[in-house]
């Protein structure tokens, strides 16, 4: 009985061995090239929909974004870039605009604060945190690096494409609150 018991035992390490073996680094093949940095550290809220209340000391229209992923760094080396969905008041037609052009925005650590002489609430506001420079890969394979400066001055539909932000929804590192 004793040595059926070691013979047990003794079957059970070697078939483990064998199993490790098969399984080590030293049969796995080479590995591959590595591949381009991603867009992942670029951050994107969703659509807020503004709610802006009028400040008579400065005479405009005013609202705090909290934005938990506007950094030190960013804001030395990176860019913040607002969108405005607006709608043409004659046609209808929506249209999504850089926000700069409509409004002021004030960019510090962890918020945004808005400001303009039009009362914006109820229009759709969004804001993408993007880093001193991000690399990118097209359709075709070729690697494409662009500085925040330029993605800035990109439309929003270039820059939703390059990056691969969705027309909703936000990054999945942080989200937006309005205060």
């Amino acid at each position: 009985m004793r040595n059926l018991t070691l013979l047990t035992v003794l079957v059970i390490i070697g078939v483990g061995s064998v199993m490790m073996t098969g399984c080590s680094k030293g049969n796995a093949g080479p590995a591959g090239p590595a591949g381009p940095a991603g867009p992942d550290s670029v951050l994107y809220s969703g659509w807020n929909t503004l709610a802006m209340s009028f400040d008579a000391t400065d005479s405009a229209y005013e609202e705090t974004i909290q934005a938990g992923g506007i950094t030190s760094a960013i804001l030395n080396q990176g860019s913040v870039i607002g969108y405005l969905l607006v709608q043409d008041p004659s046609t209808g037609d929506s249209s999504v605009i850089n926000a700069s052009i409509a409004m002021v925005e004030y960019f510090a650590v962890g918020h945004i604060f808005l400001q303009s002489n039009v009362n914006y609430t109820s229009n759709l506001y969004r804001y993408v945190i993007v880093p001193s420079k991000v690399s990118t890969t097209d359709v075709s394979g070729t690697l494409h690096t662009y500085t925040a400066s330029q993605l800035k001055q990109m439309s929003y539909s270039d820059l939703t494409k390059i990056l691969a932000i969705p027309a909703k929804g936000s990054s999945a590192q942080f989200s937006s609150d309005h205060q």
